[in-house]
């Protein structure tokens, strides 16, 4: 096969905008999962396949980053293909291009195959990638900084590296629209709850112009989690979302925004 590139079209409907009447970036995170999870089954390497090993493809990272975002009531495209693929992680990257076909952005995410049973890197050797499937193909957007440490205000973290949380610690109990098939917290759940955090004001008046998620440990039903958050300044945040049942981080993620232009 020659290199490989998948595509699909989408609608911003009104019920996938947001206030402001761009697409949502929990459906845009959402529909990149989408995609990538047609274009796997599309190459023989998706969770259909892996189903009698009790194993499927889970997001360990995702990056986005977009100049702005396609309108309500208008069409966009996403397309992806494996940039790199070993052992344990297989990375996808994406480009989203507006109905005219102009790029407005893209995005860079970290795969692993999870054994459904124990919960654990279950790794890619069983599965047997295309010729032709890895494609070389610019994914311009820089890849995500090492997490860091978010502590309470008060507390000492344990490197020199931590962050003490500059806002109010939020708590959030996940129940059961939070959790998947896999029976762990959906990331469209995570990416919600960290959109939550910041007020109708802030969006109206800037957008995101990159998001990252990086997972660390699963959330699972019926846990509580501390939203801690870390303004660096009034366009990027750090957040960690820290489990009182496990006593450490699931996610670690950062906001950056951009000021809306009149």
């Amino acid at each position: 096969m020659s290199e490989y590139i998948f595509k699909h079209s989408f609608l911003v409907s009104a019920n996938e905008a947001n206030p402001e009447g761009e697409l949502a970036v929990t459906i845009l995170v959402s529909n990149l999962i989408e995609v990538a999870t047609r274009a796997a089954m599309d190459l023989n390497i998706g969770n259909p396949v892996m189903a009698h090993l009790n194993a499927g493809w889970v997001l360990s990272r995702l990056t986005i980053e977009l100049s702005r975002y396609p309108k309500v009531n208008t069409y966009y495209s996403i397309e992806t293909w494996v940039e790199s693929w070993n052992r344990h992680f297989s990375v996808r990257c994406f480009e989203i291009k507006d109905g005219d076909g102009v790029t407005v952005g893209y995005a860079r995410s970290v795969w692993m195959v999870l054994n459904t049973e124990t919960h654990e890197n279950f790794g890619l050797g069983h599965l047997s990638l295309p010729e032709g499937a890895i494609k070389d193909k610019d994914c311009p957007i820089a890849r995500q900084e090492k997490h860091v440490e978010i502590v309470n205000e008060g507390e000492t973290g344990s490197s020199s590296s931590s962050l003490s949380a500059n806002t109010e610690t939020l708590l959030y109990t996940f129940r059961y629209n939070d959790i998947d098939f896999y029976r762990h917290v959906n990331t469209v759940r995570y990416v919600s709850l960290l959109l939550n955090s910041y007020s109708l004001e802030e969006f109206d008046k800037s957008f995101i112009r990159r998001l990252e998620l990086s997972f660390l440990h699963e959330g699972n039903f019926d846990e509580t989690v501390e939203i801690r958050r870390f303004n660096h300044d009034s366009s990027l945040s750090s957040f960690s979302l820290f489990s009182t049942k496990k006593n450490l981080p699931i996610l670690f993620a950062r906001i950056g925004l951009e000021k809306r232009i009149d």
